[in-house]
């Protein structure tokens, strides 16, 4: 008896999430570049994408859960911030590493987009420290970006989308 290709197999959980995902976009001149980022919320990770003259060619992710092997990082009281410290508040957190997944062949933007993910991944986990999916970044940056100004509002234009 053949079986329909549209039926869902009986080992595969089927989990309900909201359609369509939830998804906020904003947009900017940076450094007089029209620059677009979009944030969708699937129910297992969180794509965020930022373009400029609508090109994507470096994506990067970094999980946010923290496997039970790796617990003890996140509660090394050497590496934790200081809570009376302003400043801290703009650092990355050190548990939380970026990964290419395609492109990255333009070192600057490579340094650039790692440390943007795990920038922006570190505000997503510092507002919710229950959150465990997975960011996934794409971007297409003209190598412009790389100055401190231009990261900042970087930042800040994501920070709008999520």
């Amino acid at each position: 008896m053949a079986t329909s290709a549209l039926a869902p197999a009986a080992d595969c959980p089927v989990t309900p999430a909201p359609f369509p995902a939830r998804t906020k976009t904003s947009a900017s001149s940076i450094k007089g570049l029209q620059t677009v980022a979009t944030a969708v919320n699937f129910t297992d990770k969180i794509l965020i994408t930022v373009t400029q003259n609508g090109r994507l060619a470096h994506w990067v992710h970094v999980p946010l859960d923290i496997a039970a092997t790796d617990a003890s990082m996140a509660t090394n009281p050497y590496l934790e911030r200081e809570d009376d410290d302003p400043e801290s508040d703009l650092l990355p957190m050190h548990h939380l590493t970026a990964t290419n997944i395609l492109g990255g062949t333009v070192p600057e933007l490579d340094i650039l987009g790692q440390t943007l993910a795990t920038q922006i991944a570190s505000a997503i986990k510092t507002r919710d420290e229950r959150e465990t999916r997975t960011v996934v970044l794409g971007m297409g940056l003209e190598k412009s970006m790389i100055g401190r100004e231009e990261f900042s509002e970087l930042v800040g234009l994501v920070l709008e989308v999520i």
